[in-house]
């Protein structure tokens, strides 16, 4: 890393480097207080979806909807969770609603870090793939946020971005219809984009956006991916939704390592 200027070094003195969410000033950089998210109290998460079970239950059993209804996806992977009393929960809705595209490049970084951390092969066989907005969403937005956070991850690890999906229809946002209706909303949405088969076959995706909340949508792009050659599909987010309000969440805690199964 570059050692600062003299100047640069007096500047940052006399105007602290601020907060990159509220600009509150913080010294030596960084997220504030407030918007720093660090490790909490474990507890038992399920290890395909990481939504927090029974406390009675051992860590990695899967919960009751991943029992009954299990996902495309095999695991998960998140910075932390995603509720009211979050500190991601201003990085996410500033990223996706308040225009700051800019916010994806720290984020990215520290995902990549996690799948590093969590030994994720490095290899040819790795696709990195956004969940994709519809095209109508993307012209409202202006930009697609699962696809600037996957290329900040695709920038640290020195993979690709495989735009390997597209929506077919336009559909209403995960958290407005009822848990039951989420997999409805979602039927048949997503596609292959024709020239994406020819490099699924046999590989692990790491399916990018930027929260898991039902795990419909997620599960809805890893059936597409899997029916084009896909090995297996894991899920990479900034953060897991809350199930209950205040719960807290380990950031990081993803089951198991690829390949290794956990008995319940």
């Amino acid at each position: 890393m570059e050692s600062k200027s003299p100047l640069e070094s007096f500047l940052d003195a006399l105007f602290p480097p601020g907060c990159p969410v509220c600009g509150e000033g913080v010294e030596g950089g960084g997220p504030c207080e407030l918007h720093a998210w660090r490790s909490s109290t474990a507890d038992p998460r399920c290890r395909r979806c990481a939504v927090r079970i029974s406390v009675y239950l051992p860590d990695g059993h899967l919960c009751p909807r991943c029992v009954q209804r299990p996902p495309f996806f095999e695991r998960t992977l998140a910075l932390g969770d995603y509720g009211p009393r979050t500190p991601l929960r201003d990085w996410i809705l500033a990223l996706k609603h308040g225009g700051r595209r800019e916010l994806a490049d720290s984020l990215g970084r520290a995902m990549a870090e996690l799948v590093r951390r969590e030994q994720v092969p490095l290899s040819e066989n790795l696709q990195l793939v956004p969940v994709p907005l519809h095209p109508l969403r993307l012209l409202e937005r202006g930009y697609d946020q699962a696809g600037l956070l996957a290329g900040s991850v695709a920038g640290e690890l020195g993979l690709e971005v495989l735009h390997a999906l597209r929506r077919r229809r336009w559909t209403d946002p995960q958290g407005t219809p009822g848990r039951e209706s989420r997999h409805a909303n979602v039927e048949g949405v997503f596609e292959l984009r024709r020239r994406a088969a020819r490099r699924l076959g046999g590989s692990t995706i790491c399916l990018v956006d930027d929260v898991l909340t039902s795990g419909a949508t997620a599960s809805a792009c890893a059936r597409s991916l899997r029916a084009g050659g896909a090995a297996r599909v894991v899920v990479l987010v900034v953060a897991r939704a809350h199930s209950t309000p205040g719960l807290g969440f380990t950031p990081g805690k993803i089951f198991p390592p690829l390949g290794v199964e956990t008995s319940p």
